[in-house]
């Protein structure tokens, strides 16, 4: 890959004066005017443009050479976890078990309501006045 420093011909740490007299050396050099009919001068001409609108600008400047030191030094990539084959109870602290293992199953499959007095008593009672009307009749 060409860094804009390699298309100016100049080092990482140029001041900006090297950089802009780079710049115009090689763009008189290069310019579509005045080198003729070279089928590359245009294309030159357009990299060394760029190269100059990043590196003549502190901002951009500092941007890109974050950009080309994260690119040089990569961050190196995470460990990948191993699989766990331990199962979930096996897992979970001896009391978290114990709790798991002495639920009713009425409760672990979704009926843990019915532990509520607020509303099995009235059902309760629903139900048994059913139950004397069904009787009495």
């Amino acid at each position: 890959m060409r860094t804009h420093y390699e298309d100016l011909h100049v080092t990482e740490d140029a001041p900006d004066e090297v950089i802009r007299a780079a710049y115009r050396s090689l763009s008189l050099k290069h310019h579509p005017d005045t080198s003729g009919d070279r089928p590359q001068s245009k294309w030159k001409m357009q990299r060394i443009n760029d190269a100059y609108e990043v590196l003549a600008d502190t901002g951009r400047r500092a941007d890109y050479d974050a950009m080309l030191r994260r690119q040089r030094n990569p961050r190196p990539a995470p460990a990948p976890v191993p699989a766990q084959t331990t199962r979930v109870s096996q897992r979970l602290h001896p009391r978290a078990q114990r709790s798991i293992r002495h639920t009713p199953s009425w409760q672990r499959n979704g009926l843990g309501w019915l532990s509520d007095a607020r509303l099995v008593l009235p059902l309760v009672a629903i139900l048994w006045l059913v139950v004397l009307w069904m009787v009495r009749r």
